[in-house]
């Protein structure tokens, strides 16, 4: 059963947004285009700080092995909160950064936009496998308790990720590509679903 880190100190929030920006930074994508380790941590250090706030925030046992941020679309953060997010990225940002951001994710439609008329849904913000644990089977323990919940609702479980060896892991787990695209910056998008009844 995964346990919910909520009401964490700054240096524990520091140390799990450390582990985030290695893991993205080690691979490939929009955050490795963009930003160094410091700005990513930045970057994870406000992210993380409101999904904890909301109760959204995971990690697998005491050894915390990985994490993961995921809510039903009707519990998430306010589009208010979503602002701001933006306006927090833009405190501690730069400005380049901040428009490498944008403009490498130029004419996606992530899941969010695109599922506005789905009624409800499990949302899978962010997972994060730490280095030492990648290629235990992790990466399918983080995500057994939002698709066993998703099934019991009868709601799908969806993603983005901005990689295809991302996109492979999450298929072999019992994900499929909903929607994939070639973004005019060459970054490859998918969309990826997990339907109630695979």
């Amino acid at each position: 059963m995964l346990i919910r880190l909520q009401s964490i100190d700054t240096q524990r929030e520091k140390e799990i947004a450390a582990a985030f920006a290695e893991s993205f930074l080690a691979q490939s994508g929009s955050l490795s285009s963009c930003m160094r380790f410091e700005e990513a941590c930045r970057y994870f250090e406000v992210t993380l700080h409101e999904y904890q706030r909301i109760g959204a925030l995971y990690t697998l046992s005491e050894n915390e092995e990985g994490y993961i941020v995921y809510h039903r679309k009707n519990k998430g953060l306010s589009w208010y909160r979503d602002l701001y997010l933006i306006y927090r990225y833009f405190r501690c940002l730069n400005i380049e950064t901040m428009q490498k951001m944008m403009m490498i994710r130029r004419g996606w439609t992530d899941y969010t936009i695109s599922h506005l008329e789905t009624k409800d849904y499990i949302d899978v913000a962010l997972v994060c496998v730490k280095k030492k644990y990648q290629g235990q089977g992790y990466l399918r323990k983080l995500l057994a308790e939002p698709f066993e919940e998703a099934e019991s609702l009868g709601i799908p479980v969806i993603l983005d990720t901005d990689a295809e060896h991302k996109a492979v892991r999450y298929e072999h787990i019992g994900m499929r590509i909903e929607k994939e695209e070639i973004l005019p910056s060459g970054l490859h998008m998918y969309t990826m679903i997990h339907d109630p009844e695979s």
